[in-house]
């Protein structure tokens, strides 16, 4: 995976994030965002590397949500 792909998969992401807030687990971004498993596990990194993302653990569950 070069890098350029994985910045074009953070912005799917965070463009997923800014339309709908109210459903944001993992699994749903996964699927959403049609990213592989390690694609979406780089994406989310850079993201949280740029202080863009947060993650809530509730249930087994974690959600994303963009940092206010």
């Amino acid at each position: 995976m070069k890098k350029d792909q994985i910045g074009i998969n953070a912005g799917k992401i965070w463009k997923r994030l800014e339309t709908n807030l109210t459903d944001t687990n993992i699994n749903k971004l996964k699927r959403d965002c049609n990213l592989n498993l390690p694609e979406l596990c780089t994406a989310l990194g850079w993201l949280a590397k740029e202080n863009k993302i947060t993650f809530i653990n509730h249930d087994k569950t974690t959600y994303v949500f963009p940092v206010e």
